[in-house]
């Protein structure tokens, strides 16, 4: 994040870790790490459906974002209807999960 900018990277891999494709982007926007991280999980799910994927994993090292998408409820804030709207674009693919994994 700088300048009113962010850069986001989404990276796809197969079961065996095989690379598919990757993917940066900036946005125009300034954003803190929450929002970051998901403005590239909607990246990264835009992603795998325009490659027509049916059965993914989203791995991401912010834990906080797979308890709000694990453990979701409506709620009245902004960025609780930004993960309703992520829970209704998984609910798109026949299989959709959302992991931690450690990246440090």
């Amino acid at each position: 994040m700088k300048e009113n900018r962010t850069g986001l990277g989404i990276i796809l891999r197969d079961s065996d870790d095989f690379v598919l494709c990757g993917r940066a982007i900036f946005i125009d926007k300034a954003a803190n790490s929450e929002w970051a991280k998901l403005d590239a999980l909607l990246e990264g799910i835009r992603l795998a459906q325009s490659l027509n994927l049916d059965k993914v994993i989203f791995e991401m090292d912010y834990a906080c974002m797979v308890n709000y998408l694990c453990k979701y409820k409506d709620g009245i804030i902004t960025f609780g209807y930004h993960i309703k709207e992520v829970r209704e674009m998984l609910d798109s693919f026949s299989k959709a999960e959302a992991k931690w994994v450690n990246r440090g």
